[in-house]
């Protein structure tokens, strides 16, 4: 399974919750997951007056996409970007990594300043990743069910 998480620019939160996704899904001993992250940048992804991201074609964005099982993204705009060069019977791959935390959604937007703050985030990051993680293990449960033997692999 290949997951894939997208940001926009922030110099820590994407390789933060890719390190701390990665770190997790071993901790979890879910076998076969490949994780890669990508900017939006590297797209050439910009934004005009009204905050729409523009890109400068699909050209870039879709083997990515295309070989992703799950697509991560830090932002909902992201997602709305995303969107302009998939199949929408593959909408349903993106996921707002936002959406996997339990509270304080706030505290991962914008500025950090301050221990408390970063605190805040590492804890709603970590679970974030756990909930993202049990929601994987679902999805391969269901879709690898009497395919492959995955009992060892779903705990309680």
């Amino acid at each position: 399974m290949k997951i894939l998480f997208i940001g926009s620019g922030c110099a820590c939160r994407l390789p933060f919750v890719e390190y701390l996704f990665k770190k997790k899904i071993q901790e979890a001993e879910v076998p076969d997951i490949e994780v890669e992250s990508a900017d939006m940048a590297m797209w050439g992804v910009t934004s005009n007056e009204s905050g729409i991201p523009e890109s400068s074609g699909p050209d870039k964005v879709g083997n990515l996409l295309n070989q992703a099982d799950f697509i991560v993204v830090m932002e909902g705009r992201q997602r709305n970007f995303l969107t302009r060069f998939m199949d929408y019977s593959s909408w349903n791959k993106i996921h707002l990594f936002l959406d996997y935390c339990t509270s304080g959604k706030e505290h991962l937007v914008g500025s950090v300043c301050g221990d408390l703050d970063y605190q805040t985030q590492d804890e709603e990051m970590t679970n974030g990743c756990m909930n993202l993680i049990a929601r994987i293990k679902a999805f391969l449960k269901e879709h690898l069910g009497e395919k492959t033997e995955i009992s060892s692999l779903i705990t309680a």
